[in-house]
């Protein structure tokens, strides 16, 4: 059974037991109501510490959500068109390796990125505030070749949308209380990071027949049921604010990203414009332009046409490109819904390469 139908079975059931064994109640006994009230205090100062980091991680998602589509709409879209205005380009220097000294950006990896900008411009076009906070903190988490596995021309939106749903964690931070049929808050806290929650969703119940009862010992269980919850809610709130920090993180080095790449990509246009108009002055050009011309086709700029200064700026493009590109494909989330322990040590990488280290 589905882990967010077991938790909802489960508080039903809780409920229903709470309630029957109050409505026969008639008296209560005074320290025991002491009890549980400060049972309920304890329960409800940390279910609303859970609810603000929740809100505030899905705030802070959804924003890095949409950073993602619009930088790989505008910023990766831009780069692959003026990169794919030159044949034969030859990567060198530290555009030419990732964080790990491998190869990068390949004429694979242009493809793919240019793939996935055209499908990022499709969920722009479309509305990005349309997709809903599940599915933005989806692109926040993943916003690479995974998140738009499933994807094809169309059905870009639909395909953001499952990535939430085929993650419990995800679906949290876009669904509502357990009164509105969403996980709640004890449903968050179950799914992050593997926390069992079960004593969180009853405690509702027991609070209830703890109160009717003149039972000083179910009134002692009842404050130990909630300092457990409690202490379920503040591990899992926990991770709701290192997610919120690394989201955070990211928003910025994206940030920082964005001038520079459209400083640069000016730049690179330029030298293009200045490499083609010396390319054609020359002889041997204009006699190759004159045949191509016989069939219909233009000759398209090479590598080797650039100048040794026009070839540094477009490595350099390259290598911003590279560093863009592990910043917006990095996951934040693991498939199990916890915060992926890979995800600082690559922010790290990403600035490292940019500073040139």
């Amino acid at each position: 059974m589905p882990l967010p139908l077991i938790l909802g079975v489960g508080a039903a059931i809780a409920g229903a037991v709470g309630i029957a064994k109050g409505v026969k109640s008639v008296s209560n006994n005074n320290e025991a109501r002491d009890l549980n009230e400060r049972a309920e205090d304890i329960y409800e100062e940390a279910r609303l510490e859970l609810e603000e980091a929740k809100e505030e991680t899905t705030e802070t998602l959804a924003e890095l959500g949409e950073l993602k589509l619009r930088t790989w709409d505008e910023q990766i879209g831009r780069f692959v068109e003026v990169v794919g205005k030159i044949q034969h380009v030859q990567v060198q220097g530290a555009a030419a390796v990732d964080g790990n000294r491998q190869a990068a950006l390949t004429e694979n990896d242009i493809m793919e990125m240019r793939q996935l900008s055209l499908k990022a411009g499709e969920v722009v076009a479309g509305g990005i505030q349309s997709l809903g906070a599940g599915a933005l903190a989806g692109v926040a988490s993943y916003g690479g070749a995974l998140m738009f596995a499933s994807a094809s021309t169309g059905t870009a939106i639909t395909a953001l949308s499952g990535v939430a749903a085929t993650n419990a964690t995800l679906a949290w931070f876009g669904g509502g209380s357990l009164a509105a049929g969403g996980l709640g808050m004890a449903g968050g806290a179950a799914v992050l990071g593997g926390i069992v929650a079960g004593p969180a969703i009853a405690l509702g119940g027991f609070l209830m027949e703890s109160k009717s009862k003149k039972n000083l010992a179910e009134a002692k269980a009842t404050l130990a049921k909630a300092k457990q919850a409690a202490e379920e809610f503040r591990t899992a709130t926990s991770m709701l604010e290192a997610i919120c920090d690394i989201a955070e993180q990211y928003i910025e080095a994206i940030e920082e990203m964005a001038p520079r790449m459209t400083a640069i990509l000016d730049r690179v246009e330029y030298e293009l414009t200045q490499a083609e108009a010396a390319r054609n002055q020359k002889f041997g050009f204009k006699v190759k332009q004159f045949f191509f011309g016989l069939i219909g086709k233009k000759v398209a700029l090479s590598y080797n046409d650039l100048t040794d200064q026009q070839k540094h700026v477009l490595q350099l493009a390259y290598q911003m490109a590279q560093v863009t590109k592990i910043l917006l494909e990095t996951p934040i989330l693991d498939k199990q819904g916890a915060l992926d322990e890979n995800a600082a040590e690559m922010l790290d990488n990403a600035m490292l390469l940019i500073n040139g280290e």
